[in-house]
Parts: structure tokens; C-alpha cells; sequence
């Protein structure tokens, strides 16, 4: 049987507290990307913008989510370089996503280009980061699964990716954030829901149990959101919001 909350619901919790708390940072960062008036200003906000919502906001909600997932009567073990490229995998599609649509003038062709690109990205994060996982059991995917997660990742990349470009309010961003948080967690169950069971594997279960990857991961995203956190609160904004909807 699979349990995808196997200590309570606290691993939801954090999730969407984790997430939510990206979210907004990373909207809080495109923000000052907005108010900048060259291209070169704008990308290292949207570079700390794609960190804050790839990968604290997506993929560490993945990784604290994955740590309520256990099969009964299974090891469960995780394989550290994979693990670490689906992180690199959620920050690289949303910053390309965020590269996409925040240099030039914004249309809706940008819009709908960089939410494929990035939504189809976050997909690949997860099962990368599923991939990563190996058990004494069979594990595969239900296909109709997959495929409503990737529609969900979509659609929760299109929304990521026009509120980050259209909210200028400290209450707008917060509450964005919440329905941010609320779609990846959305997309993440959703695909979770679709794994299967199959016949015991008689081969060796190799990696790391999950518990093991917490301690460099939370050191990292703390250090760095703490950095970017700073840089929010004490860089003095170049206009004022709402005098930014060019390109």
C-alpha cells in the first residue's frame, strides 16, 4: 500500500508553507525586474526570482512532500546526483520561462510560449525526481496521471508566469502566492496519486534515504533566500509600482 502522508499531514503543510514562501519572494523579485528599465538590470532579478519560485517554491515543496511518501513493507532510498539535477532542472525552466517573458515587451505570445516551455520543465522536474527514487518494488505511473499532471504544470506555469509580470501590490503578490502554491501542490499530488505498485525487485536498493539530503538542502535554500530576502527589503526601488507595463 502506498502512503503518501505517512507522518500526518504536517509534510502538506510545510509543503504549501514552503512553496507559498518561494512564490513570493519570487514575485516580490520580478517585481523589481519590472521596475528596471534595461535588460541587463532586470536579469539578475529574475535569475533570484527563478530560485525563489523554481526552487524553493516547486522543488523543495517536491522534496518535503516526497518525505510523507513510504510503500509498506519497502526501502525506499534516493539516488543524490538525480535528485540534485531535478533541482537544477526547476530552476532552469523557470528561469527561462521568467528570461522568456521579462526581456523585451511582454504579449501573449511570450506568455503562452514560456508556460509550455516551463509547465513541460516542472513535469520533467518531477519525474526526474521520481526517477531518482529506487525501491525493493516495482514503482510505475499511471499514464492518465502523467498526463493531468502535465496539464496541471501548465497551467500553474502560465499563472506563475503572468502574475509574476502583472502584480505590483505587497497584498496582490501575497495572495498570488497562496494560489501558486496551491497549484504546484495541486500538480504534485496529482501525479503522486498515479503510482503503482508492481512485483517485488530483487536487486540491491541504492542511494540515500531521504532524511539524509534535508540537512544540505535546507542549509542551501535557507542561506540563499535569506540573501535574496535582504536584497528585497534594503534595495530602494528605481519607480513606483504600476509605472511599468512596457517592455
Amino acid at each position: 500500500m502506498i502512503e503518501h502522508f505517512s507522518h500526518g499531514y504536517i509534510t502538506l503543510l510545510v509543503a504549501f508553507g514552503v512553496s507559498m514562501t518561494g512564490s513570493a519572494v519570487g514575485l516580490l523579485l520580478t517585481r523589481r525586474a519590472r521596475q528596471s528599465d534595461r535588460p541587463g538590470r532586470r536579469v539578475p532579478w529574475l535569475l533570484g526570482a527563478a530560485f525563489a519560485i523554481g526552487g524553493v517554491g516547486i522543488w523543495v515543496m517536491h522534496f518535503v512532500a516526497m518525505l510523507g511518501f513510504a510503500v509498506d513493507g519497502a526501502t525506499v532510498r534516493y539516488d543524490p546526483l538525480l535528485t540534485a539535477l531535478s533541482a537544477v532542472i526547476a530552476v532552469a525552466v523557470v528561469g527561462c520561462g521568467l528570461l522568456i517573458i521579462g526581456l523585451g515587451r511582454y504579449n501573449a505570445l511570450k506568455l503562452v510560449s514560456a508556460s509550455l516551455l516551463t509547465g513541460l520543465g516542472v513535469a520533467a522536474m518531477h519525474y526526474t525526481g521520481m526517477a531518482a527514487l529506487t525501491a525493493n518494488i516495482e514503482l510505475h505511473h499511471d499514464p492518465a496521471y502523467v498526463w493531468s499532471a502535465i496539464g496541471i504544470a501548465i497551467a500553474a506555469s502560465g499563472t506563475a508566469l503572468w502574475l509574476a509580470w502583472r502584480l505590483d501590490r505587497a497584498a496582490s503578490i501575497w495572495l498570488a502566492s497562496g494560489v501558486m502554491a496551491l497549484a504546484v501542490n495541486a500538480m504534485h499530488y496529482t501525479a503522486m496519486l498515479g503510482v503503482r505498485t508492481g512485483a517485488a525487485s530483487g536487486g540491491p536498493v541504492i542511494g540515500v534515504e531521504s532524511w539524509h539530503l534535508i540537512f544540505p538542502m535546507a542549509t542551501l535554500t535557507v542561506f540563499v533566500m535569506l540573501i535574496l530576502i535582504y536584497v528585497v527589503a534594503t534595495e530602494p526601488p528605481l519607480r513606483e509600482p504600476g509605472m511599468n507595463r512596457a517592455g
